[in-house]
């Protein structure tokens, strides 16, 4: 599940930039999970169940803080034949439209290409179809139900 990416590449005047890095202590993996329950359960009602999978534990998890609130999150799955998949990607809503969700794409992607993979796939709310169309993924197959919440599959392939 993919959500809240913002339109603008840069920060706002006068507000610090985001720090984007991998979630590596207890309290990073809480930071990241705080971000994923404001927006995920509360905003979008996302059921406990829906949002916390067996998936955690094996995923690399990222963080986007500014002056250390956390702000973002992602989560990157390395799966077989040289795949990645970047999930649970979510911006905070009051740090919206200063380009951290690119940030966090980005970094999710080179994390997934320095650890080997070469294509990658996510599943996109419907809306944010565009926004990932600018990191190189096309959509594949049908509208489908995530957690009462319309998706699409998109992939992208290198060389």
């Amino acid at each position: 599940m993919n959500v809240n990416a913002d339109n603008t590449t840069g920060e706002k005047a006068g507000q610090s930039p985001a720090t984007v890095r991998l979630a590596v202590t207890d309290e990073d993996i809480l930071k990241v999970m705080v971000v994923r329950g404001i927006v995920f359960i509360e905003e979008q009602g996302v059921d406990w169940e829906g949002e916390i999978d067996a998936h955690e534990a094996g995923a690399i998890h990222v963080l986007g803080e500014v002056d250390g609130q956390p702000t973002a999150s992602g989560r990157l799955r390395l799966l077989p034949d040289g795949w990645a998949k970047l999930e649970r990607i979510a911006v905070r809503p009051r740090w919206r439209g200063r380009g951290i969700a690119r940030q966090i794409v980005r970094f999710l992607l080179e994390e997934a290409r320095r650890r080997g993979a070469t294509r990658y796939r996510l599943h996109a709310q419907v809306y944010l179809e565009e926004f990932y169309r600018e990191f190189g993924f096309r959509r594949e197959g049908e509208v489908f139900d995530e957690c009462g919440i319309d998706h699409i599959l998109m992939v992208r392939e290198e060389g």
